[in-house]
């Protein structure tokens, strides 16, 4: 029931996106879900774009500590002091000067560009399971020309630029996007999106500036930037103007006006790229884009062989259940193999024995989930269909005429 409660608000949210009672309800749903992540992602928006009830920050605020959502709970409480809200605030305030290694001071009114960008351990492609082609793609766009200066030297093309990632939640493109930079031998900058947006006039722009400045002082490197749909909203959706001047400055640090960009690779990431500002995708910005579709049969058994390393099942016979989950994300291999685990655990407790997780606990499991990426691919089908004139989701085209796609007939 909660699932159809969670699809009917989706729906009527995508007709009417800056309303923030319907979104407010679907944050709702989704922690009765149990799935808190998602739902403080649209807190964070209703939040940037004032759409919170004063009386609820202190409330919200005890709520996103409980999902380790600590820095957001941290601009609430400093919107409800701004607000004049009492209830609660002292408790708060008391918690942060406890558990802070910096005693816990909230600021009034945030220090300028206080958000430093976090710098992420590197891996590669070896880390990335199956993907062939994706891989064949990025060395041939990203990689070579960073790893030949030389030869770009040679025709007059800089190195730096953007690339985008897009495709279904849980497919792998932010690990796409950390192999990369460690292909390419270069510190990864990741900048979260907390890390940008504040509820002060001018703070946001002021963030995304510093992010792009310590990024220039640091070249070469890869710069990334996940879910940039947060960011770069379609100007012609927004019905106030304060996300649209924050559009503004993100094409400014993409343009490098009065700086200079050469050396960054920047990578973006989103599930959305229909809700991108046009201006964000046009040559020289993000001009180059990466589908990652769902994982491949190589990678899906990678996948599972990763999640049940650690249990006894022979490995061998993980081919069987990567066969049989086509357009599974990594998150739903995960969920799989968390409810075979669940049944293991439930045959232990009526034999009172330890029976090993197999084949069948997860051949059981299987016929209870059904791929979270289907929503995305039948949303995507009607883009390809009606909005694909620039031909940029033709690699979506030809994904949705595979064999995988079409046995779910969406």
């Amino acid at each position: 029931m909660t699932n159809d409660k969670i699809n009917d608000l989706k729906q009527a949210l995508e007709l009417c996106p800056t309303n923030n009672t319907l979104r407010q309800l679907l944050a709702e749903a989704y922690i009765d879900e149990g799935e808190g992540f998602t739902a403080f992602e649209h807190y964070k928006v209703m939040f940037a774009n004032d759409g919170i009830d004063n009386n609820l920050l202190v409330d919200l605020a005890n709520e996103a500590i409980d999902y380790n959502q600590t820095e957001f709970a941290k601009k609430l409480l400093q919107k409800a002091i701004s607000s004049g809200v009492v209830e609660g605030v002292k408790e708060l305030q008391d918690f942060f000067n406890k558990n802070e290694k910096n005693n816990g001071i909230i600021h009034l009114v945030p220090k300028k560009n206080n958000h430093p960008i976090e710098i992420k351990e590197q891996c590669s492609f070896i880390d990335v399971g199956g993907l062939s082609e994706i891989k064949k793609v990025i060395h041939r766009m990203i990689i070579l020309p960073n790893s030949r200066p030389d030869l770009l030297a040679k025709y007059g093309r800089k190195a730096g630029g953007g690339v985008l990632f897009y495709g279904p939640p849980g497919c792998g493109k932010t690990l796409l996007a950390k192999a990369t930079a460690g292909e390419c031998n270069l510190p990864f900058f990741n900048i979260r999106i907390e890390d940008i947006l504040d509820p002060y006039i001018g703070v946001s722009e002021s963030n995304l500036h510093e992010a792009f400045e310590q990024a220039r002082r640091n070249s070469p490197c890869v710069l990334f930037l996940d879910e940039i749909d947060a960011l770069a909203y379609s100007r012609n959706r927004q019905s106030g103007d304060t996300m649209r001047i924050l559009v503004d400055q993100l094409l400014q640090e993409l343009d490098s006006i009065g700086s200079e960009n050469t050396g960054i690779l920047i990578l973006a990431a989103t599930n959305v790229p229909w809700d991108l500002d046009d201006a964000i995708v046009r040559p020289g910005r993000f001009d180059r884009n990466i589908f990652v579709p769902p994982p491949d049969l190589l990678a899906r058994e990678s996948i599972l062989k990763l999640k049940l390393k650690d249990f006894f099942i022979d490995h061998k016979h993980l081919s069987i259940i990567a066969k049989e989950t086509p357009l599974f994300s990594g998150a739903d291999l995960n969920a799989l193999t968390q409810r075979a685990i669940d049944k293991v655990i439930d045959e232990a407790l009526e034999t009172n024995t330890e029976p090993p997780l197999e084949n069948k606990h997860l051949l059981e499991s299987l016929r209870e989930i059904t791929p979270s990426t289907l929503n995305w691919l039948s949303k995507a089908k009607n883009y390809v269909e009606f909005s694909n004139k620039s031909r940029k989701y033709d690699d979506v085209d030809n994904y949705l005429k595979s064999k995988e796609v079409k046995k779910y007939r969406l």
